[in-house]
C-alpha cells in the first residue's frame, strides 16, 4: 500500500465522519423542530380555544359600561369610608391632644414667668435684717469674730457694716 491509497483511504473516511457528523445533527435538528411544532400546534389550538369562549362569553353577557362604572364608583366609595374616614379622624383626635398638650405648656410657661417676677421683685430685706442684727450684737460687746460665727457671715462683711454705722 502505497501513501497515496493511504492518502484516499484517510481522507474518504474523514469525508464519511463529516457526513456521519452532519447527518446525527440533522436528526438532532429534527427533533428539536418537532417539538416546537407541537409546541406551536398546542398554543394555536388554546389560542383558538379561548378565543372561542370570549365570543361565547361576550354574547351571553352583554357588558353595559355604565353598569362597570357604578360599581366601581361603588367599590372606590367603600374602599374610601373602609380607610380614609377613620384615619381622618386619627388625626382628628390627634390635633385635638396637641391643642391641649399646647395649652398646657402656655400654662405652665406663664405659671413660671409670674413667680419668676414675682421672684425678682422681692425685697432683700435679709440683708438689711442681718446689718441690724449685727449692730445689735457689736453693742451687746461681742467681737467681729463671734457675731461672724453666729450670723454665718465673713468677718470682712461684718467689719463694712461696723464702719458704715460708724460704730469702729
Amino acid at each position: 500500500m502505497s501513501i497515496e491509497t493511504l492518502a484516499f483511504l484517510a481522507l474518504s473516511a474523514l469525508v464519511i465522519i463529516v457526513f456521519l457528523m452532519v447527518y446525527i445533527r440533522d436528526i438532532e435538528v429534527n427533533k428539536k423542530l418537532l417539538m416546537y411544532e407541537k409546541s406551536i400546534e398546542e398554543l394555536n389550538f388554546q389560542n383558538h380555544q379561548l378565543s372561542k369562549s370570549i365570543k361565547e362569553l361576550s354574547q351571553h353577557n352583554a357588558i353595559d359600561p355604565q353598569e362597570i362604572e357604578q360599581r366601581i364608583l361603588e367599590k372606590v366609595k367603600h374602599e374610601i369610608q373602609n380607610t380614609v374616614i377613620p384615619m381622618v379622624s386619627s388625626l382628628q383626635d390627634i390635633e385635638s391632644i396637641m391643642q391641649t398638650f399646647q395649652t398646657e405648656q402656655t400654662a405652665r410657661i406663664d405659671r413660671i414667668e409670674s413667680r419668676t417676677k414675682e421672684m425678682s421683685c422681692m425685697p432683700t430685706s435679709s440683708a438689711s435684717s442681718n446689718e441690724k442684727m449685727i449692730v445689735a450684737q457689736f453693742a451687746k460687746g461681742k467681737s467681729e469674730a463671734e457675731i461672724a460665727k453666729d450670723l454665718r457671715v465673713g468677718i470682712g462683711e461684718i467689719d463694712l457694716v461696723l464702719k458704715l454705722a460708724n460704730l469702729k
